[in-house]
């Protein structure tokens, strides 16, 4: 019995000792391994000084002024036929042409030809337009010129000039007056439909 209580009291007593008995406990915190982030210096490049050659803007120019030789048909000395006139114009045009035939002929020196004025000095040209091939040849007042043959002479010298350039490329030609169609522009011609060019009267 002796024996018994002996075994039971170490019992007790170890039981004793580890609950107070103090354990150590040992920490081992991991510390995390802080990487000190190296400054890298990045050079940073300046850019090369610009090889390409500065933009020359060329001076304006004005575009080459055309010119070319046009022909004008004006009266010769019998009234009956016509003269041709060879004149340089700047940019011409179907109006700027009828204006050079209401100049009348340039004087040559030494010139045997002799040219007659087929169009009055004071007759004036609202506007020259061309529409389909005919040109529309529109003046402020009526043609006032001698008799018929004149009044002929006047008309046909605008249609002969207008209708033989062929750079115009008008087939025919339509007088009107303030803009108005009319059966006379003169009193004697019928200018009432286009007219063609009249090549009986060219020498």
């Amino acid at each position: 019995m002796k024996k018994f209580l002996s075994v039971i009291l170490c019992g007790v007593v170890v039981f004793a000792l580890a609950a107070c008995g103090k354990t150590e406990v040992k920490d081992t915190s991991t510390k995390s391994e802080v990487k000190e982030k190296s400054t890298v210096a990045t050079k940073v490049e300046k850019p090369a000084a610009s090889t390409v050659a500065p933009t020359v803007t060329p001076a304006v120019k004005n575009e080459d002024i055309k010119s070319r030789d046009v022909v004008l048909y004006f009266s010769d000395d019998q009234a009956m036929y016509f003269a041709s006139e060879k004149r340089t114009i700047t940019s011409p045009t179907a109006k700027s042409i009828v204006e050079e035939l209401v100049k009348g002929p340039a004087t040559k020196s030494g010139s045997t030809a002799k040219t007659y004025a087929t169009l009055p000095k004071n007759l004036q040209v609202s506007d020259v337009q061309i529409k389909e091939k005919i040109a529309y040849v529109n003046l402020k007042s009526e043609l006032k010129v001698k008799g018929s043959a004149g009044e002929q002479m006047a008309l046909f010298s605008i249609v002969n000039t207008l209708v033989l350039d062929k750079d115009l490329g008008i087939t025919k030609v339509q007088f009107l007056l303030n803009g108005e169609k009319v059966k006379t522009i003169g009193g004697q011609s019928d200018v009432s439909e286009p007219m063609s060019e009249n090549k009986e009267m060219m020498k």
